[in-house]
């Protein structure tokens, strides 16, 4: 029998400081993720290894040709938790995105490209201020769409970084989708320039990490700011205050129609559209949907009658609330 006063694994897991876990980039899928990288970039004819190193974030710090990998990602362990907490795990795939991506920073910066007057010409100027709150024209044929949110439209920097992870991707077929287009042309600029101005050592290598897990001090408490358990009962909440906006409990609405029927009869018209105008994968969008539907069979909860397009309107504006709150905090409200 377990004692109670004992603490478990995972307690001890929480408070331990993330700079006392010893994590290493040397674990699976990460180091076969990071190889993979390397030999993508060797077949392009790139002889820079960018080093990569844990931290809380993907990220490449501002002109230093590094690569931020979250520390998640570093362990079963931890990559379940995130999970609990309710956060997108990403797969090897996603990794492999994020890691080309991350690489068009950092050979930009290791090959100082965005100093380049053709590098401005083709993406814009370098120190343009960002704006988190850009809006996207998902109809752009300028821009590649590889990652998510239109990404590439949100900066020059990022604009090329996109553009070379559309190249370095053996899998991305950049040449027959984007024929004909200025995004087309973007890429293949990025391939000439390369090809033309990185084949040496680079004039800047190594700098300051931004956030490397070697600093972090606090623990996996301080970084989520609840437990799993904790994390649970706030997203009940909040799933069930979301859908008491759109539906009613039983004996407030006795003669509406079920809830829960009516978002799965819309289900696959309201999903399509707020993927596309929220820029959201479906997949993501879809599970979103299904546990509002889930939640709200377990509550029986109805909807006053109305007319089927009023249903639908209402639909689609609870789903992109719901989405655009996981798009703002990166968090699954899920489980």
């Amino acid at each position: 029998m377990m004692n109670p006063s004992r603490p478990t694994r995972r307690d001890i897991l929480l408070r331990t400081p993330l700079n006392r876990l010893r994590l290493t980039l040397r674990t699976p899928p990460l180091s076969r993720c990071i190889a993979a990288l390397y030999r993508e970039l060797a077949a392009a004819g790139i002889p820079f290894r960018p080093s990569c190193y844990l931290s809380n974030a993907w990220g490449c710090p501002d002109r230093v040709p590094l690569i931020g990998i979250p520390f998640y990602l570093s362990r079963a362990d931890l990559s379940l938790l995130h999970r609990e907490m309710g956060y997108d795990v990403e797969a090897p795939a996603v990794i492999m995105r994020l890691l080309r991506h991350e690489a068009g920073h950092a050979v930009c910066y290791a090959y100082r490209l965005y100093a380049r007057a053709d590098w401005r010409r083709v993406f814009g100027p370098f120190h343009k201020a960002y704006c988190d709150q850009y809006v996207p024209d998902p109809f752009s044929a300028r821009h590649v769409v590889y990652g998510k949110h239109y990404y590439a439209q949100k900066h020059p920097d990022e604009d090329f970084s996109e553009a070379f992870a559309v190249w370095v991707d053996p899998a991305s077929g950049w040449e027959r989708r984007y024929a004909g287009t200025p995004a087309g042309e973007k890429v293949r600029f990025v391939r000439d320039l390369v090809r033309k101005a990185c084949g040496g050592a680079p004039p800047v290598q190594g700098g300051r990490a931004d956030a490397p897990v070697g600093r972090m001090r606090f623990t996996l408490l301080d970084y989520y700011g609840a437990t799993p358990s904790e994390h649970r009962r706030q997203v009940s909440e909040y799933r069930d205050a979301i859908l008491g906006r759109l539906c009613a409990a039983p004996r407030r609405a006795a003669r509406g129609d079920d809830a829960a029927r009516i978002m799965r009869r819309h289900a696959a018209a309201v999903i399509d559209r707020v993927a596309f105008w929220a820029g959201m994968p479906r997949r993501t969008v879809a599970a979103l949907f299904r546990d509002l539907v889930r939640r709200a069979g377990q509550l029986g909860l109805r909807m006053p009658a109305r007319n089927p397009s009023g249903a639908l309107i209402d639909l689609a504006s609870l789903l992109t609330f719901y989405t655009f709150t996981y798009a703002h905090t990166r968090r699954m409200p899920l489980r």
